[in-house]
Order: C-alpha cells, then sequence, then structure tokens
C-alpha cells in the first residue's frame, strides 16, 4: 500500500529533525569538553602563577632583606609575565648601555693616551733631537775606558765624518731638524712591528750610538732586559769590549756617507751585566734620511757558539 504525500513528509520531516537534533548534541558536547579543557588550563595556569608569585614573593623578601630594597610582585600570572618581560628589558637596557659606556670609555681612553701610533709620533715630536750631547759622551766615554790607541782610533774615526754631518745640518731649518726626528720615530715605529715577527736578536740605534729599540731576542742573547736599555740612554758601545767598540767606529765613519755599499758584516764581542763574553756576527745596515743623512743603524747579532 503506498504512503500519501503527506505521510512522507512527515517521516522524511522527523528524520531531518532527528540529525539535527544529533548534530546539536555533538555540538554541545564539543563545546563543553572544550570548555572543560579550558577551565583545566586555566586551573593549571593559575596554580603556576600562584606558586611563582609565591616564590617569587619569597625571593623579593630576601631580597629586600639584604638590599633594603621595595619590590612590588602581582599574583595575576599576566602581571607577573609582564612585569618580568619588562624587568627584563630594563636589564638588558641596563647592561647595553653599560656596554656602551664602557666601549666608549675605551675609544676615548685610546684616543687620549695612544701608545705606539703614527698619530702619537707626528702629534709629540715638537723639538729636533740633541745629537751633540751623545757625541759629547762618546769623547767623554772613551777618555774613560780606554787606553791613548784606542782613544785615537775613535777620534780618527769622528773626524772622518762629523765635519760632513755638522756641513749638512748647516744648511737646514728647524723645521728641517724636527721632520728628521718625526722620521727617525715613524722609522722605529716601522721596525717595531718587524722585529716582533722576526727571530733574529736585533738593534736599532741613532747615529750617535743611543739605543731606540730592542727586540726581547737580544735580550735572551745578553740578559740585558728592555727597561734597563730604554729606560736611560744607553750606548751601543758601551755593550761592547773596547776593541769591538772601536773597530765598529771605524767600519761606521767608512760606510757613513760611502753610497756604494750601506751594509757591514763583522765580529763583535758583547758584554752581559755581570760582563760575560758574548762572542757575535755582526751585521748592521745604515739608513738614511731624505738629506742623505745616517738616521737610524739597524743591528743584528748571531751567537757564535764554537
Amino acid at each position: 500500500m503506498l504512503s500519501s504525500p503527506t505521510a512522507e513528509l512527515q517521516s522524511m520531516t522527523s528524520e531531518m529533525s532527528m540529525v539535527e537534533n544529533w548534530q546539536r548534541q555533538g555540538a554541545l558536547e564539543a563545546m563543553a569538553n572544550s570548555l572543560q579543557q579550558q577551565h583545566q588550563q586555566q586551573g593549571h595556569l593559575q596554580r603556576a602563577a600562584s606558586a611563582l608569585s609565591h616564590n617569587s614573593h619569597n625571593n623579593s623578601n630576601k631580597s629586600n632583606n639584604n638590599n633594603n630594597s621595595k619590590v612590588n610582585i602581582t599574583t595575576n600570572g599576566h602581571h607577573l609575565q609582564n612585569n618580568n618581560h619588562h624587568q627584563q628589558k630594563s636589564v638588558t637596557g641596563l647592561f647595553g648601555s653599560q656596554n656602551n659606556n664602557t666601549s666608549q670609555s675605551n675609544r676615548v681612553s685610546k684616543r687620549k693616551f695612544p701608545s705606539n701610533t703614527p698619530e702619537n709620533v707626528y702629534a709629540n715630536t715638537k723639538a729636533p733631537f740633541n745629537y751633540t750631547e751623545g757625541f759629547h759622551y762618546l769623547l767623554q766615554y772613551v777618555r774613560e775606558r780606554m787606553d791613548k790607541e784606542e782613544m785615537m782610533r775613535v777620534c780618527r774615526a769622528m773626524a772622518m765624518f762629523r765635519p760632513s754631518f755638522i756641513a749638512l745640518i748647516m744648511n737646514l731649518t728647524p723645521e728641517d731638524l724636527i721632520f728628521m726626528e718625526t722620521c727617525f720615530q715613524r722609522t722605529v715605529l716601522e721596525f717595531e712591528k718587524l722585529i716582533s715577527f722576526s727571530g733574529t736578536p736585533t738593534v736599532v740605534w741613532r747615529r750617535t750610538g743611543e739605543i731606540a729599540l730592542v727586540g726581547k731576542e737580544f735580550s735572551l742573547l745578553t740578559q740585558w732586559s728592555r727597561d734597563q736599555l730604554l729606560n736611560k740612554k744607553t750606548y751601543i758601545y758601551e755593550l761592547m769590549d773596547n776593541q769591538s767598540a772601536v773597530e765598529y767606529w771605524e767600519k761606521f765613519s767608512t760606510h757613513a756617507f760611502e753610497n756604494t755599499e750601506q751594509t757591514v758584516m763583522t765580529t763583535c764581542i758583547l758584554l752581559s751585566p755581570t760582563q760575560r763574553v758574548v762572542p757575535c756576527t755582526f751585521c748592521f745596515t745604515i739608513k738614511r734620511d731624505i738629506f742623505d743623512i745616517p738616521l737610524a743603524i739597524v743591528g743584528n747579532f748571531l751567537p757564535i757558539l764554537s
């Protein structure tokens, strides 16, 4: 028996209402589960926040007892996180500014107190160097330490190059002499870098013999420390025995203005602070300035082991 259209429509409507009821019940159950989970999460967060605030409160009390300072800590977890975040920011900013100030102060200190820099050389060289004092000390040294024959040999050597020095320097202006000293200081600065990479005992001195730079290998060879040689005026011939000092001045006078050969190889005997004899092979090179005047002498020493 066929059903009427009204009965079919009623059955379809009842089926649709059942499906909608199932869907609504499922949605309500899902919403209830999600709300329950949210309530559980909020409960965990509140317990964690209360525990954190309790610990923070205890720590703040200890900090207050030690530092006599007051810190307000809220029990709300969200506010606590915000406060911690702001505190971290403030601490980071504080240390960041401190580091910036430290680096700034370091840069300022480097500008105020430059050490072995070209800027320092050009800024501090204000007067020419007095070479006359060094040659006068040489004459006094040979009179006190050497016999008559050795003294005459040194005087003859000086008589060979001193007039040429005087003739060239007489035509120079005070600005030229200051420029010569600046060139010497700048040359020493470059040799200081070069000697630090070299393993050869090396000394740099002026044309008067005054030592201006000492390598650490030379100190190891002779036991003369850098401070002993540079803190007061020390001359290279004072570290030699008399025979070696006389031979050095004779060879220097020969090659001071000679253009064919500026490097001399010979032997010498160095003396340690305890007067211990150190036989060495000895090579010195004469460096001249733009006026063709001997500016710096670079000496290299190697011990004779046999």
